[in-house]
């Protein structure tokens, strides 16, 4: 019972920081807690699909095919059989939040974070089997640093490529296009998650030494968490452009009778000071951009789908909200929680 205790704390710590970490993406448009966890608990249940239904039936043919004990047997699962199950099953999670959450799912941004959620939902459940499985707390500790620590992160971005599919799917009408996308996603993690396998089968089997292997496994999660990071940042910049095209571009028609010229310019040039200038407190800073940022989004899905589950409604919302809050008055909370 310790060891599950210490193994639950330790792994929510850990996955708490990734969800901290890629949710930094998404700067004024913040996702309802709630959300991230129902996007965590679908990626905890996804494990339990995988393990008891789908990783059996898939991993059949390759045992009558190679053998349990034929090296080319276990190159394929690794690479083939473990990658397309656990991403379908994975893209099954990203669907139900994409489907049940649908007003805040609408973009590629929210389709990182959301993605991101599912996988690292995935990766606690799967880690604490593989952690709770271990015979000694050295043994334990191998396992959390070479193998938690080092590819937990990898589950998130994974997923995350699924979640991109289904965020540029928002920005079309055409249901071949749709489908397109959202598979693009899915291959796309598929492809990433096998390559990833691939190389540490080759790097598991390429040497006896134990220390050598460690050696190597923690090179290959330098490498993974360095790609990650610059990955991140990467996003983070070219996410916070696209956010300051679209306010320029849809805030433009806002001017003067819900947005006065003052505020419409500050709001296009986030890091400058213009609004503290005007007496806004930093939290008041924070939801006018997170208004003006669903505004511009939701006016840029009305061009290009048109119509669709009162788009037309939750602009006349957000617009009187955004006049509300360019005139200053801040007397009423936004609805959106953060942490």
């Amino acid at each position: 019972m310790e060891q599950f205790f210490v193994t639950a704390i330790a792994l929510a710590i850990l996955t708490y920081f990734y969800t901290w970490l890629v949710r930094t993406i998404d700067r004024f448009e913040k996702k309802p807690v709630p959300y991230l966890i129902a996007a965590l608990a679908w990626g905890g249940v996804s494990v339990i699909v995988f393990s008891l239904i789908l990783h059996p039936i898939f991993s059949l043919p390759m045992t009558s095919i190679f053998g349990q004990e034929i090296p080319g047997s276990k190159f394929i699962q690794a690479t083939i059989s473990t990658p397309i199950t656990e991403e379908i099953i994975k893209g099954f999670a990203v669907t139900i939040m994409y489907l049940k959450y649908r007003r805040q799912f609408d973009g590629w941004v929210d389709g990182i974070i959301y993605g991101a959620m599912v996988g690292f939902g995935f990766a606690y459940v799967e880690n604490i089997v593989d952690l709770l499985n271990t015979s000694s707390w050295q043994e334990w500790g191998i396992v959390f640093s070479l193998r938690v620590v080092v590819f937990t992160g990898l589950h998130g971005f994974w997923s995350a490529l699924i979640g991109i599919g289904f965020g540029f799917a928002c920005y079309t009408s055409n249901p071949f296009q749709k489908i397109i996308r959202i598979f693009s996603g899915l291959i796309a993690g598929m492809l990433s998650h096998s390559l990833h396998n691939g190389t540490v089968h080759f790097l598991d089997n390429a040497d006896s030494l134990m220390a050598v292997a460690n050696e190597r496994m923690w090179l290959v999660g330098l490498f993974n968490y360095t790609a990650l990071i610059l990955s991140i940042v990467v996003v983070w910049s070219v996410a916070g452009y696209i956010d300051q095209q679209r306010l320029r571009i849809y805030l433009r028609e806002e001017v003067p009778d819900s947005l006065s010229t003052e505020c419409y310019e500050a709001l296009c040039k986030p890091r400058s000071n213009a609004l503290a200038a005007l007496g806004m407190s930093s939290q008041q800073r924070r939801a006018l951009f997170q208004v003006g940022v669903e505004l511009a989004q939701k006016k840029l899905q009305l061009s290009k789908i048109g119509e669709q589950g009162g788009s037309s409604i939750e602009i006349a919302r957000l617009r009187e909200e955004l006049r509300r809050l360019g005139n200053g008055d801040w007397g009423v909370a936004t609805e959106r929680r953060s942490f």
